[in-house]
C-alpha cells in the first residue's frame, strides 16, 4: 500500500476496513497526531512520516465527506451517521 487506506466516498469515510462515521475518524486523525508528536520525540522520522500522512488523509477525508453532506442537506453532518430511516435528520 502507497498510500494512506482512508478516502471520503459520497459523504462517508471509506477505510481498508470498512466505513468510519466521522466520530471515529476524527478520533482515528487525533491518535496519530499523538503519535507523530512521540515518533518525532523518539526520532523515528519513518514512522513520524506514516502517521502523519493517515492523519492528513483522514483529516482531508472528514472536510470532504462534511462539505459533500451539507450539500446533500444535512445541517448537522454528523447525523448522517445515526442515520436509521425513520427521520433523515435534514
Amino acid at each position: 500500500m502507497t498510500a494512506a487506506p482512508y478516502r471520503h466516498i459520497g459523504g462517508a469515510i471509506a477505510a481498508d476496513h470498512g466505513r468510519l462515521s466521522l466520530a471515529a475518524a476524527a478520533a482515528s486523525a487525533g491518535f496519530y497526531a499523538q503519535e507523530v508528536a512521540g515518533l518525532h520525540e523518539a526520532g523515528t522520522m519513518r514512522w513520524a512520516r506514516v502517521c502523519a500522512e493517515r492523519e492528513e488523509a483522514l483529516r482531508s477525508a472528514i472536510s470532504e465527506a462534511r462539505r459533500w453532506r451539507r450539500a446533500a442537506g444535512w445541517a448537522d453532518p454528523d447525523k448522517a451517521d445515526r442515520y436509521r430511516g425513520a427521520d433523515d435528520g435534514r
